[in-house]
């Protein structure tokens, strides 16, 4: 038979089942890999399809009847295979779900299906599945679309529905459990706990609803209960990994590692073997101890030297011990890994540093490029070439990498300002924090760096309009509302409005010293000595710093306890010796020292 081609020339038909083979060939090509992507499950905490599931669909699609289509939606679907190959998937998926629609044909509803999991159109991708198991209502594959599809909209109840046939028909356990990492409110979570109670499985599977159960409850802090399931549950699995794990942790959440760690232990026992259940053991230990961690992570790293996780962690147990130069060979070994690449770099930076190569370690910290290490890698970093090579060159190194990491900007303007107030240089640490509230003009770090330094510079003018500025973004900032009126008592007589700020700064943060020690101080200012000193005493013996010593030792002078004042003047010198807020108010109070 012959129809019009797409340029309007004659073509001969191609079979529609292999057009649309074709066109699952393209996308795959498309995406980079040998066979057509699978939707990734929820959270990306479950394994891709099983092989022999995507088997099964592929022997469907090869051997499923040649349906015959209408010519329109013959050219339809040519349109739609051009554009895959363009990578137009804008134009192609439009039309594949259309004509998915249309002819209700399998291989059509699959590639439509797949192509819309491709682009991340998720409830595309469902009503396709959905369509699929129309046609197909035991196809593992649109199934498993349909799950996740559901899951990655948030619908929870409807996952759980096709995970449940995938784990009784295909012992799929990793999609059955995933469901219950769909982001719920609490409310929700306790009905999905009610929806897996409630489903019907062999007597095999059912104890895995325990499981499941288990890990909700802990999700939302019902840790005694999710504690009972998952005893139950391993009362009836006692070997089962996933169970003994998941108790253990449950019994670290509520401060009983000890118990952990001999669940972990008996389970040992029995399975000697068992590598995660060895390193939970190992992880346990470095809690209680250390020497025995190491053992243990040293059992681990025998029976697989090429497990770099092993290798990093046994590495910091032993340079938290001392072996530094074991720990080196480790961390060397961990940067194989990519993962793992940039913390072992940081540590071995520091070993460095601790040796006095300062050559080792600048090479080491300039490598930690991303993670969490990474700003006290550059903080580490700044300090040493200033000192082996001058601030010209420290600064500009911090210059380059604002430019490289443009994300860190905020952080390393910090650093900068940090590195030049440690050298005394506040005005220059003024400016940097200037150029950088320049570039992020209402970034509540820089605002607040700027306004202490300004302080530091007796320019209160400037400090008072950073905090402002800092309340304005935020009026429930009770660090800046604190700060403000703290700063308004150095520096004004304005102390009706410093208490007004401080005192609203104390209800918001009643727990934190630093307020509470500014209401001592703004009350002595007013003249209430025994509510001040009342503050006063709390703020120390929340936090002994010798600033509160020298407001509490004041006021303790001023109301003519002045042996007492003197104890704590001189108990907090003997910890911070010259300390210059305690001897400037010993100096003005003309107590002798």
């Amino acid at each position: 038979m012959r129809t019009f081609g797409i340029n309007g020339t004659f073509a001969t038909r191609p079979s529609p089942t292999k057009l649309l083979l074709v066109g699952l060939f393209l996308l795959s090509c498309l995406t980079g890999c040998a066979t057509v992507p699978e939707a990734k499950r929820a959270n990306s905490s479950v394994a891709d399809n099983s092989a022999a599931a995507t088997e099964t669909s592929q022997s469907q699609a090869d051997t499923r009847p040649i349906k015959p289509f209408a010519v329109d939606s013959l050219y339809d679907l040519l349109v739609a295979d051009m554009a895959l190959t363009r990578s137009e998937f804008d134009t192609a998926l439009p039309i594949y779900l259309q004509q998915a629609r249309e002819t209700r044909d399998s291989a059509v509803i699959e590639l439509a299906a797949r192509v819309a999991d491709y682009r991340r159109d998720h409830q595309a991708s469902l009503e396709m599945a959905l369509l699929w198991l129309e046609l197909e209502p035991e196809n593992p594959v649109a199934h498993d679309i349909a799950m996740q599809s559901h899951a990655l909209i948030g619908d929870a109840f409807g996952a759980l529905h096709h995970a449940h046939w995938l784990y009784e028909n295909l012992d799929d356990l990793e999609g059955f459990l995933a469901v219950t990492s769909i982001k719920l409110e609490k409310p929700q979570i306790s009905q999905l706990i009610s929806a897996y109670q409630k489903l019907e499985l062999s007597s095999d599977k059912q104890p895995t609803v325990l499981l499941a159960s288990a890990i909700l409850l802990r999700d939302i802090g019902l840790l005694k209960d999710a504690e009972a399931k998952a005893r139950q549950f391993v009362a009836a699995q006692p070997d089962n990994e996933r169970g003994l794990l998941l108790l253990a942790q449950i019994l670290h959440q509520q401060d009983r590692v000890k118990e952990g760690t001999v669940l972990i232990a008996d389970a040992l026992e029995r399975q000697p073997e068992n590598r995660q259940l060895r390193l939970q053991y190992a992880r346990f230990l470095t809690l209680t101890d250390r020497n025995k961690a190491i053992a243990e992570f040293e059992t681990l790293r025998q029976q697989n030297p090429m497990d770099q996780e092993i290798n990093f962690l046994l590495a910091l147990l032993l340079h938290n011990q001392g072996n530094a130069e074991r720990a080196e060979i480790l961390f060397t070994e961990a940067t194989q890994q990519p993962s793992l690449r940039a913390d072992s770099q940081f540590h071995l930076g520091n070993i460095a540093e601790n040796r006095g190569d300062v050559l080792a370690a600048t090479n080491h910290y300039a490598q930690v490029r991303f993670g969490r290490n990474f700003l006290p890698a550059v903080s580490r970093l700044t300090i040493l070439l200033n000192r082996q090579y001058g601030l010209i060159t420290a600064r500009q190194n911090l210059r380059r990498l604002r430019a490289e990491q443009p994300q860190q900007s905020v952080a390393l303007f910090q650093i900068e300002s940090n590195l030049l107030l440690g050298m005394n240089k506040s005005d220059s640490a003024l400016s940097i924090l200037s150029d950088g509230l320049q570039a992020f003009p209402d970034d509540s770090q820089l605002l607040y760096a700027r306004s202490m330094v300004a302080e530091q510079l007796d320019n209160f003018e400037l400090a008072e309009q950073d905090l402002r500025a800092l309340i304005a973004l935020d009026g429930n900032n009770a660090t800046a509302l604190n700060a403000l009126g703290y700063t308004m008592i150095l520096h004004t007589d304005r102390l009706d409005e410093a208490h007004r700020l401080i005192k609203r700064a104390y209800l918001l943060n009643p727990g934190d010293p630093a307020i509470i020690d500014s209401m001592g101080w703004i009350l002595f200012h007013l003249g209430q000595l025994p509510e001040a000193l009342e503050y006063l005493q709390k703020a120390m013996n929340l936090l002994p710093d010798p600033e509160i010593a020298a407001h509490l030792g004041e006021v303790q002078w001023i109301m003519g306890d002045r042996d007492t004042a003197l104890q704590t003047w001189h108990q907090s010198l003997q910890q911070a010796p010259e300390h210059p807020i305690i001897l400037e108010t010993m100096q003005r109070l003309g107590v002798p020292q």
